[in-house]
């Protein structure tokens, strides 16, 4: 499977490119991509995805081909998709 992440807002600036592809052998749930993929990036990073609790921010968007997933450990992963990591957006 072909899978291409992109990060935005303040995710873009810890990674070498706001788009990464990935290539997965096998099915895995969006929460333990989103373990994986936060494990080879810096604390900064990692601190805008989990809480000091290893939790997943309840600010975070995430979306798959365009649609908002909430229930990530349920969700498989299993086929080519575009997935999209947002944090909140502050301003004004």
């Amino acid at each position: 499977m072909d899978i291409k992440i992109y990060y935005k807002g303040q995710l873009s600036m810890y990674v070498d490119s706001s788009i990464e592809n990935i290539s997965l052998e096998s099915p895995i749930s969006l929460l333990d991509l989103i373990k994986n993929l936060s494990a080879k990036k810096d604390s900064e990073f990692r601190n805008l995805i989990f809480d000091s609790q290893n939790k997943l921010r309840g600010s975070l968007m995430i979306a798959i081909n365009n649609n908002q997933v909430v229930e990530l450990s349920e969700t498989i992963i299993d086929k080519d998709c575009e997935i999209t990591l947002l944090p909140p957006i502050a301003g004004g």
